[in-house]
C-alpha cells in the first residue's frame, strides 16, 4: 500500500515548522512597478489515480499499488506539498506589499473559490494553512461536496451539430501529428498489456491510435475513448506514483527507470490534454465560464486583491489555450500543468505613469520537489516561467488588450 507521511495533523505541522524554519527572503518587487492584483488558478495537489479499477486495472496483469486514500483524492503528501506552496506565495504577495507584512488578511485582501471535489477542497485548505497560518480563512464551496461546480466544470456548452463535428475533427488532426506511436509502445512495455485480461482471447492485441474516437457532446466533457485515453490513465498513474515516491515499490514494475522513459511517457499525458481541451474553438467554449471570471475580477477595483481558483489541468490547459498560449516549457516539469501548479494574472502598475499592464506567469513544483517534498523557500523556489499572450508587447498586455481577449466575441 502507498502510505502517508504522517497522520494528516502531524504532516500539516511538519510542514509549518519546515517552512518557518527555512523561508528566507525573495526577490523584491521592480522598484518601478507596484503588484496591484493577482488572481492564481492553480490545479490540485498530489492525488491517488482517478482510475482504479476496471480498464486500469485490466491492462496490465500485473497488480497496482493500493493507496491510503480513495481513487481521485488529495493524499497526505499532497497536503504537505500544498502547504509548501502556499507558504511560498504568502510571502511573495507581502513581499510584493500586496498583503499587509503581518496579522490575517480581510475579506478585501484575498479569497478563495475552490471545485466542491475533496482534492479541490483539500488543496485550498492547505494552500490558506501554509500562507496564511493561524488565521480563519472560508473557502468558496458552491455546490456539495463531491459534485462539479459549474465554473470548472470543463464541459462543452454549445449545442449544435457543426460544432460538435468541427470539434472531432480538430481532435483527430491533432492526434494524426501528435506523434504518439512510440509512447504507446512504451506504455505496452511497461504493463505488459498484451498479456493482460484486456487482450484475452485475442491473437494480436496492441495499443494503437487506429481505435481512438472522440466525442464533444454538450453538457459533458471533451473525451476520447480506445487505447489513447486507457495509455493516458496508465501514465496518470504512473505519475502518481512517481510523486508520491514510496522506496518500496519499483516504478513501473521495475520496468521504469530512466528520465528518456519518463519524457515520453508524459508526451501521452501532454498531448492527450492538447487534443481534448487545447484546439481552440473547444478550448473557448469549456474555459468560458473562469475566463468571464477573471474579467469579472478584474473590472472590479472593490474585489479581493488576491483570489485563488482551485481546479484541474483541464481547466488551465483550456484557458491558455483559449488565450493563444499553447508553445510553453515548464524546466524541470514532465507535465505541461503539474499538481500544484498556478496559473498566475498578475496586473502590475508603473509608479510614475500609472499605466497597467496584464502578465501571465505559470509558477509549479518541480518533479524533484514534489518526489522529495521540498520546502519551498527564496534559496529554493518553485519553478516560474513568464508566459507571452499573443497580441500582446513583451512587457505584457495594457488592461484593455488583455480585456479584449476576455470577451466572448474575442473567443
Amino acid at each position: 500500500m502507498i502510505r502517508p507521511l504522517r497522520s494528516l495533523l502531524l504532516a500539516l505541522a511538519l510542514a509549518l515548522a519546515l517552512g518557518v524554519s527555512t523561508a528566507t527572503a525573495m526577490a523584491a518587487p521592480v522598484a518601478e512597478e507596484q503588484l496591484q492584483q493577482v488572481i492564481l488558478l492553480s490545479r490540485h495537489n498530489l492525488r491517488a489515480p482517478v482510475v482504479a479499477s476496471g480498464a486500469l486495472a485490466n491492462a496490465t496483469p500485473e497488480t497496482w499499488p493500493r493507496w491510503d486514500v480513495a481513487p481521485g483524492e488529495l493524499t497526505t503528501k499532497g497536503g504537505v506539498l500544498e502547504v509548501y506552496m502556499g507558504r511560498y506565495i504568502g510571502q511573495w504577495l507581502r513581499q510584493a506589499q500586496l498583503l499587509p507584512a503581518s496579522d490575517c488578511p480581510q475579506p478585501g485582501d484575498f479569497h478563495a473559490h475552490a471545485n466542491s471535489l475533496q482534492r479541490t477542497q483539500a488543496t485550498a485548505q492547505f494552500f490558506v494553512a501554509g500562507a496564511f497560518p493561524g488565521c480563519a480563512v472560508a473557502i468558496e464551496q458552491r455546490t456539495p461536496l463531491g459534485t462539479m461546480d459549474p465554473m470548472f466544470n470543463p464541459v462543452i456548452h454549445r449545442d449544435d451539430v457543426a460544432f460538435r463535428e468541427r470539434a472531432r475533427s480538430a481532435m483527430q488532426q491533432a492526434l494524426a501529428h501528435a506523434g504518439l506511436l512510440p509512447s504507446l509502445s512504451l506504455v505496452e512495455a511497461i504493463t505488459h498489456y498484451p498479456q493482460s485480461a484486456a487482450c484475452k482471447d485475442r491473437s494480436d492485441c496492441h495499443l494503437t491510435l487506429a481505435d481512438t474516437t472522440f466525442s464533444a457532446e454538450p453538457g459533458k466533457e471533451p473525451r476520447a475513448s480506445g487505447s489513447l485515453a486507457l495509455a493516458n490513465g496508465v501514465v496518470d498513474a504512473l505519475l502518481m506514483e512517481h510523486y508520491q515516491a514510496d522506496a518500496t515499490l519499483r516504478e513501473g514494475w521495475g520496468r521504469l527507470n530512466g528520465e528518456a522513459q519518463w519524457l515520453a511517457l508524459a508526451q501521452i499525458r501532454n498531448r492527450y490534454q492538447d487534443i481534448l481541451f487545447g484546439t481552440p474553438e473547444v478550448a473557448r467554449d469549456v474555459a468560458a465560464p473562469l475566463l468571464a471570471r477573471v474579467d469579472a475580477l478584474l473590472k472590479d477595483p472593490a474585489l479581493p486583491k488576491v483570489t485563488l481558483l482551485v481546479g484541474h489541468d483541464s481547466n488551465i490547459g483550456s484557458v491558455l489555450a483559449a488565450l493563444g498560449i499553447t508553445d510553453y516549457t515548464l524546466p524541470g516539469q514532465y507535465e505541461k500543468t503539474p499538481i500544484g501548479g498556478l496559473l498566475q494574472f498578475e496586473r502590475w502598475r508603473a509608479r510614475h505613469s500609472g499605466g497597467e499592464r496584464i502578465r501571465l506567469a505559470y509558477v509549479y513544483p518541480t518533479t524533484a520537489q514534489l518526489r522529495d517534498a521540498q520546502p519551498l523557500t527564496g534559496t529554493q523556489p518553485p519553478g516560474r516561467v513568464a508566459l507571452r499572450v499573443p497580441g500582446c508587447a513583451a512587457q505584457g498586455c495594457t488592461v484593455a488588450e488583455f480585456q479584449r481577449l476576455l470577451q466572448p466575441a474575442a473567443r
